[in-house]
């Protein structure tokens, strides 16, 4: 018997040891389930479960509305009844709802409630006195109709009888239930509702409505709203944030709305509520800030932000008020709208590859160049340091990616369509005819950027005394003229307003890759300075101001790079040829060394910086791509040359006619190579800057030149500031490569022929790693 027991005890233990594992295992799987819901970008709603259409109106007028009454006191509409005969109920109201604007189909309970008291006030005469012989005697009964687009969903249906006691302070509550319903409406359809009345008291009665909590209308258990939200995020890392509200009553359903954008931050801490982190609280919005038609005609708001955001986790933390709720509760819908903002676009190849290729290659170069001859240690030394000082301006080359704008560039001709049906197709060309800067404004249809643009641009216009065209652009994906309609009202062509056809092909080629923005536009063509979303007034100007002066390009700049990374690699070039120095066997001007070294290195500068600047000042900024496209081949040809011939022909001649204008006294002192190497540090110098800040010359001499009355004679002066600059600079330079004294001599020496053959093998991969980026990215 005790083993039986036992074993018994011990059974037992094992369901409860196996109902706790079974109790722990649905615990985790739930649990897992909830983790993985909100393990990602996602949406979640909270619906109230309940929606209502309230009698409203007078007795001459009522109706059916969905606004919850918030006045207390006597209600605000009432019909009054008076004692029946038991077989006739007469019918003492009849309302209907305003005609759906959305198809809906409905399917839930619904229930009619009607709240109804005594006229006189408290009493009980109805229960005292009954003359009639009737089986109900002194209560009092609704019978209810109710059609939903002409179909019956509540067919002559009794409330309970109530013998009523109280006045309107306290009114009685009738209701009727409809359950399982299943009904389609239409557009244009209404709802109907019928009220009769079965009245044995002698004291009239009355059915109210009007009042706060004197609800008496039609409730739907189920659902009737939709709530369409999205966070669309540009390229920029911009996000907008549209809402489509669907009721079958219209936008009015909707009475206000608060949104917050929350993050980074994990997916698990995503709930509705308040935050306590105020770092994590990006955005507080509530009235929208644009409106947009949105498919079948719908209406979207939409909200921007007005920066980019870290990559990272996000919500939308949403909470929306109904007309037809209880105005004491707040957040009738919530959102919680999950999304990610995502790292900016990978390159194909990064800009840092440049810093390991071009050290490899001279090592390569120096490793093949050994089984030939074998030159002393300090000449390579000298090549090794030219290697590494070449690592200062390869680390600043752009990364070669699929991006369809180069930075620092102009933009690209284009040709679109004006919204007014009276003008025709507008270029570039045609916007800045007769000015000097374009203000470009460029949205996706629908933001709320577009209303900002529009403010900023209204303001700058009146305020600013400079030369500005304003012209705004849209773009995005599927963007009809229609839609751009009522926003040209309000624009009221004060400026063009264009439409970027074609999948967004112009936009696409603007560095905010027709994402919102404003961007400021020289002279020239070239983009002074770009902002996402919308740009005030005062930047406006500044840009402006800045556009009409180089762009912020000025000669100073030249000689600032000599103390950057820029031109490291000059230093080493510039190291001299001869162990001693060479005195003048006659008199000559003070500073006559450097003023030769000015003088040749300007050659070499100019042969560069005058093709581009007469480029940029003609205006062939539109088709700029196509000469960074020259100038790289140029620059790969530059650099192959001095790798195999040691000399660049052109160069060489340049040199060999600017050294013979020189007088003989100059002559016998300099010699031709000497002075032709400071011609080539000039080239030298023209192309690192070109590879460092490539919109120097183009911007700095262009922008002026095409800017007022004399704008040519400012961009001659402003020319010869550059090549002075770029001449100086290289004077600083060669005073730079004499730091260690005779060492430097010696090993300038050591290396005549080594150190431009060198260059060659780097100047050639900057050049083919600015074609290729060239290639890869605005031309593909």
């Amino acid at each position: 018997m005790g083993i039986i027991m036992s074993s018994k005890r011990y059974n037992y233990h094992q369901i409860l040891i196996l109902f706790f594992i079974t109790f722990l295992f649905i615990s985790s799987f739930s649990s897992a389930q909830t983790v993985e819901e909100n393990n990602g970008p996602g949406i979640s709603y909270d619906y109230p479960d309940n929606h209502m259409l309230f009698i409203k109106g007078d007795e001459e007028s009522p109706f059916l509305d969905r606004n919850w009454s918030v006045l207390t006191g006597f209600p605000q509409g009432s019909v009054s009844f008076s004692r029946t005969s038991s077989t006739l109920n007469p019918n003492i109201l009849n309302v209907q709802s305003s005609p759906i604007e959305e198809p809906f189909r409905f399917e839930g309970n619904i229930s009619v409630t009607l709240f109804a008291s005594l006229e006189g006030g408290s009493s009980n005469s109805c229960e005292a006195s009954d003359f009639l012989p009737s089986p109900v005697g002194s209560e009092t009964q609704f019978e209810i109709s109710l059609l939903m687009g002409g179909v019956a969903v509540i067919s002559n249906q009794y409330t309970e009888s109530i013998s009523m006691s109280e006045g309107y302070t306290s009114p009685h509550e009738f209701s009727v239930q409809g359950g399982q319903i299943n009904v389609s409406l239409n557009k244009g359809d209404t709802i109907d509702l019928s009220i009769n009345v079965r009245h044995e008291c002698v004291e009239s009665g009355a059915l109210l409505w009007g009042n706060y909590d004197v609800t008496s209308g039609i409730m739907f258990e189920g659902q009737i709203l939709d709530i369409k939200i999205e966070a669309l995020v540009d390229a920029n890392r911009m996000v907008r944030v549209e809402m489509t509200p669907i009721s079958p009553w219209g936008l009015d359903d909707f009475s206000h709305q608060i949104f917050e954008i929350v993050g980074p931050t994990e997916w698990s801490s995503m709930y509705h509520g308040k935050w306590d982190n105020e770092d994590l609280r990006q955005y507080h919005f509530e009235n929208p800030q644009g409106i947009r038609v949105a498919e079948d005609n719908r209406t979207t708001y939409t909200w921007s932000s007005d920066k980019p955001l870290k990559p990272g986790n996000y919500m939308v933390d949403m909470c929306i008020d109904l007309s037809d709720q209880d105005p004491v509760n707040d957040c009738n819908i919530i959102i919680i709208l999950r999304f990610i903002v995502p790292d900016d676009s990978q390159s194909l190849v990064n800009g840092t590859w440049a810093a390991i290729i071009i050290p490899i290659g001279i090592f390569g170069w120096i490793f093949i160049s050994l089984k030939e001859a074998m030159l002393p240690l300090p000449a390579y030394g000298v090549i090794i340091l030219l290697a590494f000082a070449s690592l200062g301006p390869a680390i600043e080359l752009p990364d070669i990616d699929s991006e369809p704008f180069r930075d620092n560039g102009a933009v690209p001709p284009f040709m679109l369509i004006s919204h007014n049906p009276d003008t025709n197709s507008m270029t570039l060309s045609d916007i800045m005819e007769d000015s000097d800067i374009v203000v470009l404004g460029m949205f996706q249809h629908g933001s709320p950027n577009a209303l900002l643009q529009y403010d900023d641009f209204s303001k700058s216009l009146r305020n600013s005394e400079l030369d500005i065209s304003y012209v705004q652009i849209a773009t995005g994906e599927g963007l009809e003229a229609s839609y751009l309609d009522s926003y040209s009202e309000k624009l009221n062509n004060s400026w063009p307003l264009l439409i970027d056809e074609y999948d967004s092909r112009m936009g696409l080629s603007l560095p905010n890759k027709a994402s919102d923005a404003v961007l400021v536009i020289d002279s020239a063509g070239f983009i002074t300075e770009w902002k996402p979303g919308s740009m005030s007034s005062s930047e406006i100007e500044e840009a402006s101001m800045k556009a009409s002066f180089g762009s912020g390009n000025n000669p100073i700049q030249i000689i600032s790079l000599v103390f950057s990374t820029a031109f490291l690699p000059l230093i080493v070039l510039a190291m001299p040829r001869e162990r001693q120095f060479k005195f003048p066997e006659e008199p000559l001007l003070p500073g006559a060394g450097s003023l030769l070294i000015l003088y040749s290195s300007v050659v070499g500068f100019a042969y560069w910086a005058l093709p581009v600047a007469l480029f940029s000042s003609l205006g062939l900024g539109f088709f700029w791509i196509w000469i960074e496209l020259f100038l790289a081949c140029l620059l790969t040809y530059h650099g192959i040359s001095i790798l195999k011939l040691g000399k660049i022909t052109e160069i060489e001649f340049l040199a060999n006619l600017a050294y013979n204008k020189l007088p003989d006294s100059y002559r016998s002192w300099k010699s031709k190579e000497s002075f032709s190497e400071d011609t080539y540090l000039g080239l030298w110098l023209a192309w690192l800057l070109w590879l460092r800040i490539p919109e120097m010359i183009s911007q700095g001499i262009g922008g002026i030149a095409r800017s007022g009355l004399f704008g040519p004679l400012m961009a001659i002066f402003f020319f010869i500031l550059f090549i002075f600059c770029a001449g100086f600079s290289i004077i600083i330079l060669r005073n730079l490569a004499l730091i260690l004294g005779p060492i430097s001599r010696i090993f300038g020496e050591m290396s005549i022929g080594l150190r431009p053959r060198a260059w060659g093998i780097a100047s050639t991969i900057f050049g083919l790693w600015i074609l290729f980026s060239i290639i890869f990215g605005p031309l593909s």
